[in-house]
């Protein structure tokens, strides 16, 4: 489940890990093989944060690992194929409690992805994203491609919601 975690950060509701997980459903020849997940975890949560402890999703498609006769001829729908090939964000949800108000860089859903940016995980950001994907993506930084699409979809938070309750009863992640 874990595969990889980074260095913790300080944020105004505690300290965050962020790590890498597989998502047992994809399974390794799955659809989404050349997609990453990363968990935001509250590891050390402020006296005020009543949220729970793991608090946002990021799926990135890295175009490298992706098969090389998808990469030769990409469906359209597939702009994270473009070049240059770059990790792109595929999805984003913080859950309501991880979205603080407040100035963009102490946010902590913005530290997130300014540190998968800085370490290169996530280097480019979706044409297809809603408004407040828009701001998380300038907040964020990286590359960041004209809006293409504005979408706004309840289907990944639903999903996202889903997945984050179903890893929070995991165990893993109580050891961080």
């Amino acid at each position: 489940m874990l595969q990889a975690q980074m260095d913790p950060l300080a944020t105004a509701v505690g300290q965050v890990v962020v790590c890498e997980i597989d998502i047992p459903e994809w399974g390794a020849h799955g659809p989404d093989r050349y997609t990453h997940a990363y968990v935001a975890v509250i590891t050390r949560p402020a006296s005020h944060y009543e949220g729970a402890r793991l608090a946002m999703i990021v799926k990135v498609h890295d175009p490298c690992k992706a098969p090389e006769a998808l990469r030769e001829d990409p469906p359209p729908s597939a702009t994270w194929l473009r070049d240059p090939l770059k990790p792109t964000v595929a999805d984003v949800y913080a859950r309501p409690s991880f979205r603080v108000p407040g100035a963009p860089q102490d946010r902590p859903a913005v530290q997130v992805g300014r540190q998968l940016v800085q370490e290169g995980l996530l280097l480019r950001h979706s044409t297809a994203r809603s408004k407040q994907g828009s701001a998380w993506a300038e907040a964020v930084g990286g590359d960041i491609p004209p809006l293409e699409e504005d979408v706004t979809s309840a289907s990944f938070g639903a999903w996202a919601e889903r997945e984050l309750d179903r890893l929070e009863q995991q165990s893993w992640w109580h050891r961080l």
